[in-house]
């Protein structure tokens, strides 16, 4: 299963993960005499490989004594900082750190392409021609095409060092934790996950006890996951009986399958996935939790293959007020598995089948409480979730009175390893409306044959060599087609 809004960070990037694959491809280029780039009009990424000395021979500013723009210190380094120093630093997120010039150079051919291609900083919400967001959203990753450009250029020179004693102020990283939270709590017991045969993932509810003696509203919540090689997804759920308790002092109950484990519903009210930040909700919206609630951790584990490994320190950060808000947020998962109907019949993936899509569709109030137009109800934040042989996902809401279409979210260079929830830059009065009897619409798309990266990690980690049929369920090999919203409701 999935979660749904907005958490903190990345694991380590797998093997074949999207910028190692791209490493080995640049590394297989290089190569290639007279290869040229990946098609069309975008440029060779080999190309600094094959027409310049490199970051690591001499540079032009090595034989003139003079210190070429763009250089590391003076223009460069800045920007790695600001853009890429929350994740890119020893012992962060991801794989290797760009903190030093010597850490760094040798990255500047790869950090040229990936810039320019868009795919790093990541971001995977982008315009279409299917598909223009009516507003932009918060934490826009993408760079600028002048960015884009020194990166390019600072490649092309041999990624010059320039003078140390002409450096440019370097600006604190951003961020990715949680500001000013409340109360952290941490599971109270370790969990032990281990290959055991063909079985990779285990699903295991973990309570938290937020230790609210009264009625609160959540305005910010940050998963922090424990251990990143395993801890594949977490949904989390509000208690608000106190029946977890029944766990016992562990806290845990193991194999609970993809829900809160509870006989009791449990409304769902946020989650984490590789790649996503601290959910924040707008100004004035907050998520209820009555006094004595718990919290049930849904944690998705999936063994490495080489061992076992513990999970000792899972936990979430959270930020309230005792203040009831203009607005009250929920959240929902529509698709498979979630709330609407297909209109492509079962779910299947066939093998070999290169563009494949799943259509489903949600009439607003079906399957939950209906929204009368009295009640003013608006969506500030929209998630995708599939597994790895998705390619696409999108997102729209069709009107009931107009049959108007406007497009929430598309992902077209879906990233299993790198999931967020996007949450929309505006007021929540300013978002889009949701009356009863609109309809939400959601395509996924998926490439199930070996020309997909996804896929073949997939097979591999089962070892299976060729793609075979898929269908919806939990494990990486399964599939899923999930659109996620999140919306305030106004309150009397």
């Amino acid at each position: 299963m999935l979660w749904i809004a907005a958490m903190p960070t990345r694991r380590a990037l797998p093997c074949t993960s999207p910028l190692r694959l791209v490493v080995a491809q640049l590394v297989a280029l290089a190569a290639l005499p007279g290869c040229s780039g990946g098609g069309g009009e975008t440029e060779d990424p080999s190309a600094t490989a094959t027409t310049t000395e490199g970051a690591t021979g001499t540079t032009a500013e090595e034989t003139t004594g003079e210190a070429l723009r763009p250089n590391w210190h003076e223009d460069v380094a800045p920007v790695v900082a600001e853009r890429c120093g929350a994740c890119h630093v020893d012992g962060g997120i991801a794989p290797f750190s760009m903190s030093t010039y010597e850490e760094t150079k040798d990255w500047a051919p790869i950090m040229a392409y990936e810039v320019g291609q868009g795919l790093m900083p990541p971001w995977h919400a982008v315009e279409t021609d299917a598909c223009q967001p009516p507003l932009g959203f918060k934490h826009d990753a993408r760079l600028d095409d002048a960015t884009k450009a020194l990166f390019r250029e600072w490649s092309d020179h041999g990624a010059p060092e320039g003078d140390p004693a002409l450096a440019a102020p370097i600006p604190p990283p951003p961020s990715i934790d949680l500001p000013n939270p409340t109360k952290t709590v941490t599971m109270a017991s370790p969990v032990t996950v281990e290959k055991e045969g063909a079985t990779l993932d285990y699903f295991n509810c973990v309570r938290i006890d937020p230790g609210n003696t009264s009625d609160v509203y959540l305005d910010g919540i940050q998963l922090i996951p424990g251990n990143r090689a395993i801890v594949h997804h977490v949904l989390i759920y509000a208690d608000t009986k106190a029946e977890s308790d029944g766990w016992g002092p562990s806290g845990i109950k193991k194999d609970c399958g993809g829900g809160s484990g509870l006989k009791s519903s449990a409304p769902l009210i946020s989650g984490w996935v590789p790649g996503g930040l601290p959910m924040e909700t707008p100004k004035d919206v907050g998520i209820a939790l009555p006094a004595g609630s718990r919290l049930v951790l849904n944690v998705h584990y999936h063994a490495t293959g080489g061992g076992p490994e513990i999970d000792d320190g899972t936990g979430v950060a959270l930020r309230w007020t005792e203040t009831p808000p203009a607005w009250v947020s929920n959240f929902k998962l529509l698709g498979d598995p979630g709330d609407g109907d297909s209109l492509s019949g079962p779910f299947s993936i066939p093998a070999g089948e290169a563009d494949h899509a799943e259509d489903f569709e949600w009439i607003v109030s079906q399957g939950g409480s209906p929204f009368p137009d009295s009640v003013e109800v608006r969506l500030w934040a929209a998630a995708a979730h599939m597994h790895r042989v998705g390619v696409d996902l999108r997102m729209w809401v069709e009107d009931r009175d107009t049959a108007a279409s406007t497009c929430l979210l598309e992902t077209p260079r879906w990233d299993f390893d790198w999931q967020r929830v996007y949450e929309y830059d505006a007021a929540v009065d300013q978002m889009v409306r949701l009356k009863a009897g609109d309809k939400i619409r959601i395509q996924c798309r998926y490439n199930n044959t070996l020309a997909n990266p996804g896929v073949m990690q997939a097979l591999a980690e089962v070892g299976l060599t060729e793609p075979i049929d898929v269908s919806v369920g939990e494990t990486t090999l399964d599939e899923m087609c999930i659109g996620a919203i999140g919306v305030a409701i106004k309150t009397p």
